[in-house]
């Protein structure tokens, strides 16, 4: 990693919440971007899941469109 390079060209999200919780000690604001990643993660988490059954085949199962 490149610690964020110049002027942050490469600071990624999850490099941003580290820096925020345990370099400048703004574990509040932190918090919140854990948040945030948790719910981004838990959307696209459910989307896989239900969309599931139109990629996966079970066998014996004969209704398949």
């Amino acid at each position: 990693m490149t610690n964020g390079g110049p002027l942050n060209s490469t600071l990624f999200y999850n490099l941003y919440l580290y820096n925020k919780a345990f370099v400048n000690y703004e574990m509040g604001y932190a918090s919140a971007l854990s948040w945030i990643l948790f719910a981004i993660i838990l959307f696209f988490t459910l989307i896989v899941i239900r969309s599931s059954s139109m990629w996966v085949y079970y066998n014996g199962d004969d209704d398949r469109d």
